[in-house]
């Protein structure tokens, strides 16, 4: 059995990173109000500002946290995927295609499949964290291997 993804990198993107980020916007907003209030323009100007960030942090959780899956895990020429509660068997000859995003944070991993499965008709998983790299992961060669070995 071979672990494939971060549950502790998921984790922290799903629950811990948006909680900070909601506390970090409250506490910014807080401080123009606390001790004395700020004038109204700046007050408003800063509400703004904290929407526009709060608006591209969703978009950016929408489209690369939330379709990851909870977790990938290879045992025996399949791939058991579980993501929101459903769980599902995909042989690994059904990987048509592998891709990644570089220099996103959180760098996700995209699994193309042959057919589709009740949870999509690809897979997308947090690898394990590294330092920022323009390098491909090294979890590619991992699944490229793994693909080959099925071959």
């Amino acid at each position: 059995m071979t672990q494939l993804h971060s549950s502790f990198q998921t984790v922290m993107q799903r629950r811990v990173v948006p909680t900070l980020m909601i506390a970090i916007l409250v506490g910014v907003f807080l401080s123009l109000l606390i001790p004395r209030p700020a004038p109204l323009q700046v007050i408003a100007i800063a509400a703004a500002i904290m929407l526009m960030v709060g608006v591209v942090y969703y978009l950016t959780y929408q489209t690369l946290v939330s379709p990851a899956a909870d977790s990938v895990v290879y045992e025996n020429g399949t791939l058991r995927v579980r993501r929101h509660g459903q769980e599902v068997s995909i042989p690994v000859s059904s990987i048509t295609g592998i891709r990644s995003r570089l220099g996103l944070n959180p760098e996700t991993i995209t699994l193309e499949l042959s057919e589709p499965t009740p949870i999509g008709s690809s897979v997308t998983f947090i690898p394990p964290a590294r330092f920022p790299s323009t390098k491909e992961n090294p979890m590619m060669a991992t699944l490229r291997g793994l693909m080959g070995h099925q071959a």
